[in-house]
């Protein structure tokens, strides 16, 4: 019982020790702790912080254009669908899908032999008109003689007239004379009679020929009037000449139809019928047509332009056409060719097309590509940066960049422009001359001390 309580003693002797001297060292690490560094005593002493490394670029001069990059879809300049005027069987078909094609070749035939009689019966009755044309003109020609002819018989008979009066005259006056020498009874009475008789013929001879003058002007008369006749009918064999060169050309007309020719150059894409097929022409029922041809050598893209932009799209804006499954080539256009002028209301676009030379044939209808039309050319007093390079923004055109002055960076407001998710534009506040802070290894504001990681290069080298 009596050593018991002495070890019990021993043992809480022994902790009161422990604790004193864990007491002494935590009160000498926490006077330790305590106690201020004195200049140049602490771990860190007389150490710079690091200059931050960043990487710079100039701002390139000139403001971004505003552009309009859609979808467009490429389609023939030309194309047409040929069907044929007349019905028949297709004879003859020189042609197939891909096959190219001239301006004015023949592509295919149709058969229609009751056509090409007809143009044979037309052909015939035109020349059957044209002989009785000359015909006719063999008339008047007769006509004219005869009435020239009647013409001389008329001053013929009149001359004949003159000289029977002469002669009346010559006789009536031997009359007389006869008559005042019986009176005289120095003739025969037997001679006056027969000088009587030589008067009474010679006046009978004067009205036979005044009777021939009669004659002979209605025979001229007569003659003129064949010569109106023959003229008339000759009219008449002339304008029957041009019926039946009209039907001709109707029947020639029918008959070329049956020919279906190439209205360009270019390449067939469609072929519906094959050579002992029955073709309808299209007004008796032809729906489908018998070939079609497009050109080839000029191709017309077609961009659907939208509402924001349509304002600003004008003939002869500059246009390029990327088509991607050509490998991404590009393709200089002429430009915008046309513009509808109006927005469809379903899409609330507006249709442009933009012609593109295709002298190799590597366009086809119904590629897709990218166009991109130029509508505004950018401020020339604007510079731009990339758009990362903006670290603060404001309102619709107020932001910050950071740039470096000396060794520091210093952060300046600048007025923004426009955006295409690459570039920036900055109209006010920054020049080309500035080094704009694009990628820094740590963070940075004003003040921030910074090495420049590199020559600067410009906004478009990054």
């Amino acid at each position: 019982m009596s050593s018991h309580p002495s070890s019990l003693f021993r043992r809480s002797r022994l902790v009161l020790l422990a604790l004193a001297a864990a007491g002494g060292g935590a009160g000498v690490w926490f006077a330790t702790r305590a106690k201020p560094l004195s200049a140049g005593e602490g771990p860190t002493a007389g150490v710079t912080k690091p200059a931050v490394s960043v990487e710079v670029i100039h701002p390139r001069a000139g403001g971004i254009d505003r552009v309009c990059v859609q979808p467009g879809t490429v389609e023939p300049f030309q194309s047409a669908d040929l069907y044929s005027k007349v019905s028949g069987f297709l004879a003859e078909q020189t042609v197939n899908i891909g096959s190219r094609v001239q301006k004015g070749d023949v592509l295919a035939r149709i058969a229609v032999p009751e056509q090409e009689k007809q143009v044979e019966r037309d052909r015939a009755r035109l020349n059957a008109a044209e002989a009785k044309v000359r015909q006719v003109e063999a008339h008047v020609l007769a006509a004219e003689s005869e009435a020239k002819s009647a013409d001389a018989s008329v001053a013929l008979a009149k001359a004949m007239v003159r000289a029977k009066g002469s002669y009346r005259q010559y006789r009536e006056k031997q009359l007389t004379r006869y008559k005042d020498l019986a009176k005289q009874q120095a003739i025969e009475p037997r001679v006056v009679d027969e000088q009587e008789d030589f008067f009474l013929s010679a006046q009978e001879a004067e009205n036979e020929a005044k009777e021939s003058v009669n004659a002979a002007t209605e025979r001229a008369a007569t003659a003129r009037a064949k010569i109106t006749q023959a003229k008339a009918d000759l009219e008449q064999a002339k304008a029957e000449v041009g019926v039946a060169q009209a039907e001709l050309g109707r029947a020639e007309v029918l008959l070329n139809y049956t020919a279906i020719r190439s209205p360009y150059t270019g390449v067939v894409t469609r072929r519906s019928f094959q050579v002992g097929d029955f073709i309808r022409s299209a007004d008796q029922g032809g729906a489908v047509p018998l070939l079609s041809v497009e050109r080839t050598d000029l191709m017309t893209v077609v961009v659907q332009v939208p509402d924001r932009d349509v304002p600003l799209v004008n003939t002869g804006d500059p246009a390029v056409l990327v088509i991607d499954a050509l490998g991404g080539q590009v393709f200089d256009t002429r430009g915008v060719s046309r513009c509808a002028e109006s927005e469809d209301t379903a899409t609330r676009t507006m249709r442009t097309e933009i012609d593109v030379p295709n002298p190799d044939g590597r366009l086809r209808r119904g590629m897709y590509g990218r166009v991109t039309l130029k509508l505004q050319t950018g401020a020339a007093d604007a510079v731009r940066v990339p758009t990362a390079a903006v670290v603060s923004r404001s309102g619709t055109n107020h932001g910050a960049v950071r740039v470096v002055r000396g060794d520091h960076v210093a952060t300046l407001p600048v007025t923004l422009g426009a955006d295409n998710g690459v570039e920036i534009e900055v109209a006010a506040g920054l020049s080309a001359a500035d080094q704009v802070v694009l990628r820094a290894s740590g963070a940075v504001e004003d003040g921030t001390a910074v090495a420049v990681a590199g020559a600067a290069g410009p906004a478009g080298g990054h």
